[in-house]
């Protein structure tokens, strides 16, 4: 099962978001796992992850999560898609992160 971590700057607005990625690798017929954290608190989550999304108000960040993460992909989702809550195109982007990373 893919395990994909979002995460934002509280942790709390990404709920909606998780629960339509994970509905739209449903449609597909795939389960994943995923959940949200803060940013704070993100270093003991990284670990567990195979995808690590970030919320476009932490994109500044990537770098930084990226030297965390070693060779687990890290992308920050578009503005517009979060903003939108468009759980299809963030899994499509899932699925483009873990197809480079094969």
């Amino acid at each position: 099962m893919l395990k994909v971590l979002l995460i934002c700057s509280m942790g709390a607005s990404t709920a909606v978001l998780c629960e339509k990625i994970r509905d739209a690798a449903k449609e597909e017929g795939e389960e994943i796992e995923i959940w949200a954290t803060a940013l704070s608190v993100a270093g003991e989550e990284i670990p567990k992850a195979d995808v690590i999304l970030l919320g476009p108000q932490i994109r500044y960040m990537q770098r930084k999560v990226q030297s965390e993460a070693g060779d687990t992909p890290v992308r920050a989702i578009d503005m517009t898609v979060y903003g939108q809550l468009d759980g299809k195109s963030v899994y499509q982007m899932v699925k483009e992160m873990r197809k480079k990373d094969e």
